[in-house]
């Protein structure tokens, strides 16, 4: 029988609502939102007591967000637990939270997927320290953490005390990469949906959208949204789409129009550049050995699988972007 992890401390962090076009849009008609990029690794809640009645500076917890040690973490020693630097970082550098803070955080290990940095936090293996990259997002005081209450500090004032601490960090404990959520001030829902599609298109996972003046609550509350593709639906390929006139992508196929099951039929582009040039060189080579027009698709009948973030009430979708091939021994055939 396997063992039931214990909770070490009850973190309960803030975690994003899906999407809610009419939240997002009263927020946006009253200030501004804050748009994290929402990096594909494991959530982090680091937790550092200070001079807390610990018996020593720096008693360190790398917790999942339900408050247990990851198994990586758990048999051998937590990273930077007990480290003598500590004592400098909270009694020398000014560091805010005397008694401890909490970084709520993404944990990425070199630059594995998610599913790769996931089985390596379940392997009961010592993990080098110059493997991990802390991707800050979030910083509450251990107090507040274990109270068990919301941390009344806005979003908006809670992005420079992250700068803060981080910098801090950076500057004692630089074996391991410390850095500040990627983030954008967005005005409009034209600011948000260009943003991200910038972020998908770098092959990373969407993005989460803050009202600025909420703030950090516990668990699953409205305040923050997320923005990312998580639903799909399959298809088939009826044609081609091609680069816009005068920009770099011109002449190139950058995704493929597809008959959804549904009936709808939509473009699903956000490919890399490389499958861009892949499905190019395979069209006009296609092309060249052809004579006929309804025959210069060589994808055409192809089973895909398209992604989304929403589906409108028309049955249209929101964002839709081309995922996969979805034949195996015969393009043509969902498998």
């Amino acid at each position: 029988m396997s063992k039931v992890q214990s909770v070490i401390i009850a973190t309960s962090p803030h975690r994003p609502t899906d999407f809610n076009a009419a939240a997002v849009t009263k927020v946006l008609d009253e200030s501004y939102l804050i748009a994290d990029v929402k990096e594909d690794g494991v959530r982090l809640n680091l937790c550092v007591d200070g001079n807390g009645g610990c018996g020593s500076w720096g008693k360190t917890h790398w917790l999942s967000r339900e408050g247990k040690d990851f198994p990586a973490f758990e048999r051998n020693a937590q990273p930077l637990d007990t480290d003598p630097r500590w004592s400098k970082f909270f009694e020398l550098d000014d560091a805010l939270f005397p008694e401890g803070f909490m970084l709520d955080a993404e944990l990425r290990i070199d630059d594995l997927p998610c599913k790769g940095i996931a089985g390596t936090l379940r392997r009961h293996q010592p993990i080098d320290l110059s493997r991990l990259k802390v991707i800050v997002f979030g910083i509450v005081p251990m107090s507040v953490v274990r109270s068990g209450q919301d941390y009344d500090v806005t979003h908006s004032v809670m992005k420079y005390h992250i700068e803060y601490q981080v910098k801090l960090l950076q500057e004692r404990f630089p074996e391991i990469a410390w850095s500040v959520v990627e983030s954008m001030d967005c005005f409009s829902m034209q600011e948000v949906d260009a943003f991200y599609e910038s972020v998908r298109e770098r092959k990373l996972e969407g993005v989460v959208l803050k009202d600025p003046n909420g703030i950090w609550k516990r668990s699953k509350q409205s305040g923050m949204w997320k923005m990312v593709p998580d639903d799909n639906e399959d298809g088939k390929v009826v044609g081609l789409v091609w680069g816009t006139p005068g920009l770099a992508n011109e002449g190139k196929v950058i995704g493929f129009e597809v008959l959804l099951e549904s009936g709808h039929v939509v473009n699903a582009c956000k490919i890399s550049k490389a499958l861009m040039d892949e499905f190019t060189a395979k069209v006009k080579e296609h092309q060249e050995e052809r004579s006929y027009a309804d025959y210069l698709n060589p994808y055409h009948g192809h089973t895909v699988r398209v992604t989304f973030m929403e589906r409108y009430p028309d049955g249209s979708l929101r964002h839709p972007s081309f995922d996969s091939f979805r034949g195996i021994s015969e393009p043509t055939i969902k498998e």
